[in-house]
């Protein structure tokens, strides 16, 4: 397999006809020029929390000014509650309650550098056209510790001090999938960054 990395200079000249595959409620945004809430980023950072488990379509219902409620449709999935870390602008944490304990992720973007690249895999004969023969997976600068995520049989412990056990975290990417999904993401980290620097 020959693979080829993109640079995030050159993903931004894509220009991509993307159809809607999630469906997020509208949520407010502060004024021009002021910081936004956390209420206004978190349709981003959940679109991040979920990416990870592919491109399913989900809800998202807000119940405060920092909380959301993602719902998959088709109800395959426990919501998953996200939340800010108070005083830690740029932590974010997703609690959801399954049969045999709780799943929490955490996304940390202040791990993040600020920069991303997509890594292109190709394989297969050299005259097939590159979307049957090739795959791409966004992958994030960032810290191992960017992204957590681990099952607890309780919620026993401060959300603030998650203990994670060992390789529970990694840095933060996106796997193999077509590229046309990608720019969203994008889109939503940079948007994110406004708030969260990197």
């Amino acid at each position: 397999m020959k693979q080829k990395l993109l640079w995030s200079s050159a993903l931004n000249r894509i220009v991509l006809a993307l159809a809607a595959t999630i469906s997020v409620a509208s949520m407010s945004h502060a004024q021009s020029g002021q910081p936004k809430r956390v209420a206004a980023i978190l349709p981003d950072i959940a679109m991040l929390i979920h990416g990870p488990s592919g491109e399913d379509s989900y809800k998202l219902t807000s119940t405060g000014d920092d909380t959301v409620t993602l719902e998959e449709f088709g109800d395959r999935r426990m919501p998953l509650e996200i939340r800010q870390i108070p005083d830690k602008k740029c932590v974010f944490v997703a609690t959801s309650q399954e049969k045999d304990g709780f799943d929490v992720v955490q996304l940390d973007l202040s791990k993040f550098d600020g920069t991303y690249q997509l890594w292109e895999a190709c394989g297969g004969p050299a005259s097939a056209p590159p979307e049957n023969r090739c795959t791409y997976s966004l992958h994030f600068s960032s810290q191992k510790q960017a992204f957590c995520y681990s099952r607890f049989p309780k919620l026993d412990f401060d959300l603030s001090k998650i203990p994670f056990p060992d390789g529970a975290c990694n840095a933060y990417a996106l796997g193999a999938r077509e590229k046309k999904f990608y720019t969203k993401y994008i889109d939503a980290y940079e948007r994110i960054k406004e708030q969260c620097g990197g």
